[in-house]
C-alpha cells in the first residue's frame, strides 16, 4: 500500500480499543450529583437489580424526607429499606412484598399503605414495561389487553382508558399512557468508560424503563471493560453510551442476588445469598430488629466496599461456588438425608399433585406446549407435571417464567422458580413482554396458565392486592396478564371461608379464563354456561372416614353456596415417585409443610 493511504487508513480508519468519554465515578458521587429531591427514580427490574446503588441512596438520603417516587416492577428488598427511612412518597409497581423462599406481604408496607405514609399504584408485569415502552418511543399511548375488567382499570383511569376498538367495532382496547421516570439506575454486567453496557439475560422488564429515562441512567457493573471487549460482545450490549450519566463499578452489586455469566464466560458469576433474604425477611417483622438490620447493612457502611468487607471473603467465595451450574447437585446430597421416604402424605402435598395430574390431563387433552407457572406451590406443581409427563409419555413441554425463563428444567433443591440453579437450563432467555405478551398472550399462544392467590370467588375471579379490612397483599404481578392471555387458566389456593370468598374486595385478575380451582380439599370446575365453580373431586387424607364427610368439609370452608356435581369423585392417593419428586424439588419444605 501506497504511504499516504497507509496514513490515512492509519489515521482514519483505525478502531481504538477504548472509545467515548470517561464517564466512570464512585457511586456515591454519582448519586450525591444526579439525584434530587422530588424525582420519580426507576430502579430497573431484570433479574439482577442494583442493590448496591440502592444501598447508597439509603445512606445520603435516610431520614431526609426527599420524596421520592419509586417506580419498579417489583418493590423489594430495596423498596422496603426505602420506605422504612421516608426516602418514599408514591410507589408505582406491579408487586409489593416479600419473595424468597415463598411469595406473602411484608408488614413494613403495609403499614406504610395502610396509614397513608405511601400512596401506591397497582399495575401489572407487562403493563409496566409496555408503558415504559411508550415512552421509549414517544408513543401518546400503547394498547394492551390486560388489566381489563380488574380492580386496576378503574383506579388507574388517569393512565389507562377504554375505548372501542376502530379495527374491530364491538370489540374493546384498553390504552396505556406513557410512563416516563426522572432517573433510571441499573446494574450490569461490565461496561466501557462511556457507558456502553452489557446486560445478561433472563431481561425481566428489559431496558424499556431505562430507555425512557428523562435524564438517562446511572449505571452500575461488576467491572469496566474496554470498547474492544464491549465490541465482541456487541450481542448482549443493551444500554447504548448516550444515555448513561455515569458509570460505577460496584462489584457484587446484584447481592443479595447472584449473576449469571451464561454468555460471557470470562467474567466470574456468583450465586444467590438466600440466607441474606431471609434474615432480612425476619428483621422486617419487628421494628427494632429491622432498625439494627438496616443500621449494620446500610447506615453504618461508609461505603459499597466496607458492605462487602461484613459479608466476608469467605461467604462472598461460597456465592461464586454457588454460581457453578451443577452446584445444586451437592446442595440436594447436603440435604437428601432428611428428605422423608415415607409414604404418608399431607394435604398440602396431595393439593401440589393433584393440581400437577390436573395440568398433564389438560396438556395430553389440548395439546397445550406450554406452561407458565406462578410463584409458590403452583410452580412446584409445574415442575412435577413437567416430569411426570416427560417420563411416563414422552410428552414435552416448555415450562415458562414471566421474568423470561423459556423452557427450563427445574432443579432440585429449591423450589424457588427465580431460582438461579435454573437459568443454565433455559431453552430461551427472554423478558416480561415476550413471554406474557407473546408465548403466553398472543395470538398462537399454547400456553396453560398456573397461578396461586389470595382469594377467589365462585366465577374464578382472583384477589392478590387489597383485603376487606383494608390490608395490603402482594399486587397482580404478572397473574393478571396470564388470566387474560393464556389459553386456559388453572389456579391453587389453600381452603378457608377468608379465602373462598362470596365477594372479593379487590380484582386483581378476571376469571373468564379460569377453569379449574385446586384447594387442600377439593377440585373445583367450570361445567356449565353459569361460569360458577362446582366441586367435582374430593382430596381425602388417610384419616377421612367417608366421600361423604370430605364432600361436607370442603362445604364448612367455603364462603359462598357452593354447587356439587352429581359424581364427586375421591382423588386418588400419591404415588411413591410423585411424592420423592415434589420433596427433591422442595427438600426443606418452604412449600410443601410437612
Amino acid at each position: 500500500m501506497r504511504a499516504e493511504l497507509q496514513h490515512l487508513c492509519d489515521t482514519y480508519f483505525k478502531i481504538h480499543p477504548i472509545e467515548g468519554s470517561d464517564k466512570v465515578v464512585p457511586i456515591a458521587d454519582a448519586i450525591r450529583e444526579s439525584v434530587k429531591p422530588e424525582m420519580s427514580i426507576h430502579f430497573s427490574f431484570t433479574h439482577y437489580r442494583a442493590h448496591g446503588a440502592a444501598y447508597e441512596l439509603a445512606r445520603q438520603f435516610w431520614g431526609k424526607d426527599p420524596g421520592f417516587t419509586l417506580i419498579a416492577t417489583g418493590i423489594l428488598e430495596y423498596g422496603i429499606l426505602f420506605i422504612f427511612g421516608g426516602l418514599i412518597k408514591k410507589a408505582i409497581a406491579a408487586f409489593y412484598g416479600d419473595t424468597y423462599p415463598t411469595s406473602g406481604p411484608n408488614p413494613i408496607l403495609q403499614k406504610a399503605f395502610t396509614d397513608g405514609t405511601v400512596s401506591l399504584e397497582n399495575w401489572t408485569n407487562l403493563t409496566i414495561p409496555l408503558r415504559f415502552m411508550a415512552a421509549a418511543y414517544k408513543l401518546p399511548y400503547i394498547s394492551t389487553n390486560s388489566i381489563l375488567g380488574s380492580s386496576m382499570e378503574q383506579n388507574n383511569s388517569h393512565a389507562f382508558h377504554v375505548v372501542e376498538d376502530p379495527v374491530f367495532p364491538g370489540q374493546k382496547v384498553g390504552l396505556l399512557s406513557p410512563l416516563q421516570p426522572d432517573l433510571s439506575i441499573i446494574h450490569g454486567w461490565a461496561a466501557d468508560p462511556s457507558g456502553n453496557t452489557i446486560l445478561l439475560p433472563p431481561y425481566g422488564e428489559n431496558l424499556w424503563g431505562a430507555l425512557a429515562s428523562k435524564d438517562g441512567v446511572l449505571v452500575t457493573v461488576e467491572q469496566v471493560v474496554s470498547t474492544d471487549f464491549i465490541r465482541r460482545y456487541s450481542h448482549l450490549v443493551k444500554l447504548p453510551a448516550h444515555l448513561v450519566r455515569s458509570v460505577s463499578v460496584v462489584p457484587f452489586g446484584a447481592h443479595p442476588q447472584g449473576m449469571s455469566n451464561q454468555g460471557i464466560t470470562e467474567l466470574d458469576a456468583y450465586g444467590e445469598d438466600h440466607q441474606f433474604r431471609l434474615d432480612f425477611r425476619k428483621a422486617s417483622r419487628n421494628t427494632n430488629q429491622f432498625e439494627d438490620w438496616a443500621n449494620y447493612w446500610v447506615l453504618e457502611c461508609k461505603d459499597h466496599k466496607e458492605y462487602l468487607d461484613r459479608l466476608g471473603y469467605d461467604r462472598l467465595m461460597a456465592l461464586k461456588g454457588k454460581a457453578d451450574k451443577n452446584s445444586w447437585t451437592y446442595d440436594i446430597d447436603s440435604k437428601s438425608d432428611g428428605i422423608a421416604e415415607h409414604e404418608s402424605y399431607t394435604l398440602s402435598e396431595l393439593m401440589v399433585i393433584s393440581m400437577s395430574r390436573i395440568i398433564q390431563e389438560k396438556v395430553l387433552e389440548k395439546s397445550y406446549k406450554n406452561v407458565l407457572g406462578g410463584i409458590g406451590l403452583s410452580s412446584l406443581a409445574a415442575a412435577l407435571a413437567y416430569y411426570c409427563l416427560k417420563e411416563k409419555n414422552q410428552e414435552y413441554i416448555d415450562l415458562l417464567v414471566e421474568t423470561g425463563f423459556y423452557g427450563y428444567a427445574p432443579r432440585p433443591g429449591d423450589a424457588f422458580v427465580f431460582n438461579f440453579a435454573n437459568i443454565p437450563t433455559n431453552k430461551i432467555q427472554s423478558n416480561f413482554i415476550d413471554i406474557l405478551n407473546l408465548y403466553a398472550g398472543g395470538n398462537r399462544n399454547q400456553c396453560l396458565g398456573v397461578l396461586a392467590t389470595g382469594q377467589v370467588d365462585k366465577y374464578g375471579n382472583l384477589n392478590s392486592t387489597i383485603l376487606e379490612d383494608g390490608r395490603y397483599l402482594v399486587g397482580a404481578g404478572g397473574s393478571n396478564d396470564i388470566s387474560n392471555g393464556a389459553r386456559e387458566v388453572i389456579v391453587l389456593l389453600k381452603q378457608s371461608k377468608k379465602r373462598f370468598v362470596k365477594k372479593i374486595p379487590y380484582i386483581s385478575s378476571k376469571g373468564d379464563r379460569i377453569t379449574t380451582l385446586v384447594s387442600n380439599l377439593g377440585v373445583f370446575e367450570k361445567l356449565d354456561r353459569t361460569g360458577e365453580l362446582i366441586l367435582t373431586r374430593c382430596l381425602s387424607d388417610e384419616t377421612s372416614s367417608s366421600l361423604a364427610k370430605s364432600i361436607q368439609k370442603v362445604k364448612e370452608n367455603c364462603g359462598w353456596d357452593l354447587r356439587i356435581a352429581k359424581n364427586v369423585k375421591e382423588i386418588a392417593p400419591p404415588t411413591k415417585d410423585e411424592l420423592q419428586i415434589i420433596r427433591l424439588l422442595d427438600p426443606k419444605g418452604n412449600f410443601i409443610s410437612r
